[in-house]
């Protein structure tokens, strides 16, 4: 459950601004395969050195210059150090860039690095229009997409990019959109 991309109405959950009696609909992250990227590129970086240390013996006769032991014990920390913290700061970067939709308003919660994040949101009162998109094989084989919508706050639109399950989600949104307005006419 922690590591889930798309929590639908959790239970004991609360957030850093929410309201007495604001009840949460969606906790939604970009879906688990929009990770492929860094994780593949973390798995580069490690096997790297590896390799190197591999041909290490090898390479005497080459162009390749060989390095002090000590020096290459040095580096070869100093580039997993750097690999883990690419790898550690990619995975913040999508556990904590989320997206809460409650019986109130939407959040874009945009974390932006080990030391920011950027917090965006609206009132439903102010959501004007939503869709849902699905761009490419992947997202229909796995069933995630973007999800914009239009408002009439001070950030004129909203986009959650790549959540899981776009239809149910944009369909339990427009319906708290529906349901809200109703309730203040």
């Amino acid at each position: 459950m922690v590591f889930n991309a798309l929590l639908q109405k959790p239970k004991n959950v609360t957030f850093e601004s929410q309201e007495k009696g604001e009840k949460v609909y969606f906790i939604l992250r970009r879906h688990p395969i929009t990770n492929i990227g860094w994780l593949f590129f973390s798995l580069v970086l490690i096997v790297i050195p590896l390799a190197y240390l591999a041909f290490a013996p090898n390479l005497e006769d080459t162009f390749i210059i060989r390095l002090n032991p000590n020096y290459e014990f040095i580096l070869i920390i100093m580039w997993y150090s750097l690999t883990m913290l690419y790898t550690f700061e990619s995975f913040l970067m999508w556990y904590f860039s989320t997206y809460i939709i409650t019986d109130k308003r939407v959040i874009d919660v945009d974390f932006t690095g080990l030391w920011g994040k950027r917090v965006s949101e609206a009132p439903l009162d102010n959501v004007e229009d939503a869709t849902y998109q699905t761009r490419s094989f992947l997202n229909i084989l796995f069933d995630y997409g973007d999800i914009f919508m239009q408002t009439a706050a001070e950030k004129t639109e909203f986009e959650f990019d790549s959540v899981p399950k776009p239809g149910m989600v944009h369909d339990t949104l427009t319906d708290l959109v529906e349901a809200r307005k109703r309730r203040y006419r």
